[in-house]
C-alpha cells in the first residue's frame, strides 16, 4: 500500500451524516478471538451508523469467528481463497465470491494464505418469520440489469428481495459518464466501497472525488448522487436497509 507524504492532508472526511474514508487513513486493529487477521473498521456505530463495514486482511493460517451472535454478516472476497465453515458444510471461496451469513449461525473463516475480505455486519431485525438461510454466490454469476432502463448504469442484486432479508447488498457498474438517475434522499442509510474506477459523489451539499479503495457512509435522508469519470467502468458495492419500517433496531 502506497503512503501519502506526511503533509497533514487527506481526502478522508467525517461529518455528522456522512463520511468518506480514504485508504491513506486506514488503521488496522486485531480482534481478541481472531488469529492471524487484522481489520480496518471503515464504518461503525461510533460514527452514527447502525451497521459496521470492515476490511479484513487474512495472513497465513488466519481464523475469524463471529464477534456477536446477534449480527448477520455479508462477506465479499476481494482477493485470496478463504474457506467458510458452517455447522454441516464448508465452502471454499475465490475472488469476487460472496456469502451471506444469518444471525445466530455458527461459522468460521479460515485461510491458509493471504486473503482480503470486505465485510458488512449488523444486528438482524426479526419480524417473526423464519430467518434466512446461509447463501453463497459469485459476482460473475449475478445478472447485471440496466437501472431504470439506463444501459450506462448496471445493477446486480446480490440478496433475494424477500421479507426474511432485512438488508440489500448490490453492485452498481457505471460506464464513463454514467450517473445515478436522480438525487436520492431516503430513510435508508448506505455503506459503500469502490471496487474499481473513479467518479464524483455528492453527499449532502459537498462533492467528493472518489476512487477504488474508498469507503462511504451515507446517513438517513442524506441527498446523494454519483457520476462516473475516467476512461474505464466504475464499480461499487453498497448496503441498504430493506423490508423493514423506518425504525432503528
Amino acid at each position: 500500500m502506497s503512503k501519502t507524504p506526511h503533509t497533514g492532508m487527506s481526502r478522508t472526511t467525517v461529518a455528522a451524516n456522512h463520511a468518506l474514508i480514504a485508504p491513506e487513513s486506514h488503521v488496522p486493529i486485531s480482534m481478541p478471538t481472531w488469529a492471524n487477521a487484522t481489520a480496518v473498521v471503515l464504518i461503525s456505530p461510533e460514527m452514527g451508523a447502525k451497521f459496521t463495514q470492515w476490511l479484513i486482511r487474512c495472513q497465513t493460517n488466519a481464523r475469524i469467528d463471529p464477534l456477536r451472535a446477534s449480527d448477520e454478516t455479508f462477506v465479499l472476497v476481494l482477493a485470496g481463497e478463504p474457506v467458510i465453515s458452517l455447522e454441516d458444510e464448508s465452502w471454499r471461496l475465490s475472488t469476487e465470491d460472496f456469502v451471506a451469513l444469518p444471525a445466530a449461525t455458527s461459522w468460521q473463516i479460515t485461510s491458509t494464505a493471504d486473503a482480503d475480505l470486505l465485510v458488512f455486519s449488523k444486528p438482524y431485525v426479526d419480524v417473526g418469520d423464519a430467518p434466512p438461510q446461509p447463501l453463497r454466490g459469485s459476482l460473475e454469476d449475478v445478472p447485471a440489469e440496466p437501472f431504470l432502463g439506463d444501459p450506462a448504469a448496471l445493477l446486480k442484486v446480490l440478496l433475494p428481495d424477500e421479507k426474511a432479508f432485512d438488508w440489500g447488498i448490490n453492485v452498481f457498474e457505471f460506464k464513463p459518464g454514467g450517473t445515478l438517475p436522480q438525487v436520492e434522499s431516503h430513510f435508508m442509510e448506505h455503506g459503500l466501497y469502490l471496487l474499481a474506477g473513479e467518479g464524483v459523489y455528492r453527499l449532502g451539499e459537498d462533492w467528493y472525488p472518489v476512487t477504488a479503495g474508498d469507503a462511504i457512509w451515507m446517513g438517513a435522508y442524506l441527498p446523494q448522487w454519483f457520476a462516473a469519470t475516467g476512461k474505464h467502468n466504475t464499480r461499487y458495492i453498497y448496503y441498504k436497509e430493506m423490508q423493514r419500517a423506518p425504525i432503528a433496531p
